[in-house]
């Protein structure tokens, strides 16, 4: 079939397709066109005593006037970096790059190709030598257990203290004493944990780290009842308060972990001066209760009593 006429025909028809195809490429990649792109953007050799404060964009958007190989080039190992030497933009505290920087370095990182426009066109960071100061973290949050759950000991933080940078000649405020969370609000929690929260840094200064992770401890809770011994309390001298029943219950719940180490102890008052005449009961209430007993409950609010005079 290939040594046919038919298959001459056709072997012929796929040449000319290909050499109109390489023809065609050609012709495309070597023709100016209009592309938008965003280019990476670096701030390279900044000392280690130095530490920008102002926070400048991660890429800049860029429109190119460029052949079609050079935009192959460019993007066959992804958008080319666009760097700015921090020797030679700083100026008084400040790293300036203005317009015509912006579009020489930008021309530089794509090969010579005409650049149009550039967003933002101007990039203004402040930065300071200074050491910086060390303040502790203030978590600004609300959290809540689900039922039958019970949030353990305070929220556990993964840096409890922070830097702060201020630009050069500035000082932070007597009064500047810590440094807060954004407001995180966490309700309902069932299980351990753990959120990312951002740190609010002074006006015109920066804080690092800028967030910090915050996790909140859950345990499951088991329910337990305990007889308590009723005490009698601002009994005047020669009185003595008998109060029946002596015990109560008294019913609570408490996280697995707190009960593995014993149950802590806490009271049962009855108050002489809570007795109203005529009345044969006396309040109860509890003291001393321990933060991890949740919940916890008396069978009863009140007692019967009698007083004896001691001889």
């Amino acid at each position: 079939m290939l040594k046919s006429q038919r298959g001459r025909d056709v072997w012929m028809f796929l040449l000319f397709v290909g050499v109109s195809t390489i023809l065609w490429c050609v012709l495309t990649l070597n023709r100016y066109d209009q592309h938008d792109i965003r280019m990476p953007i670096e701030i390279t050799n900044v000392p280690d005593s130095v530490t920008v404060i102002s926070k400048g964009p991660d890429a800049l958007n860029v429109s190119l006037r460029a052949r079609g190989t050079q935009m192959l080039k460019m993007l066959a190992g992804g958008a080319p970096t666009v760097t700015a030497d921090f020797r030679a933009f700083r100026s008084g505290g400040t790293i300036f790059l203005s317009p015509a920087d912006l579009k020489g370095l930008v021309r530089s990182a794509a090969g010579g190709a005409q650049v149009n426009v550039v967003y933002p066109d101007t990039i203004k960071l402040r930065y300071t030598t200074h050491a910086g100061y060390l303040l502790p973290v203030k978590v600004n949050y609300r959290a809540t257990a689900a039922p039958q759950a019970a949030l353990v000991g305070k929220p556990k933080l993964s840096s409890d203290s922070v830097k702060i940078y201020l630009p050069s000649g500035e000082i932070l405020p007597d009064n500047y004493n810590s440094v807060a969370t954004e407001p995180l609000r966490m309700l309902a929690i069932d299980k351990t944990s753990t959120r990312r929260v951002k740190l609010i840094p002074p006006k015109g200064g920066r804080v690092i780290p800028d967030s910090i992770d915050i996790t909140f401890v859950v345990e499951p809770m088991i329910f337990k009842s305990r007889k308590v011994v009723i005490e009698p309390a601002n009994v005047p001298d020669g009185i003595k308060l008998i109060t029946f029943p002596a015990q109560i219950d008294a019913f609570f719940m408490i996280p697995m972990s707190a009960y593995a180490k014993g149950l802590s102890n806490f009271r049962v008052v009855a108050d002489f001066k809570t007795i109203r005449p005529g009345s044969n009961m006396v309040k109860l209430k509890l003291e001393d209760v321990p933060n991890c007993l949740h919940n916890i409950q008396l069978k009863v609010d009140s007692a019967e009593y009698i007083i004896e005079r001691k001889r």
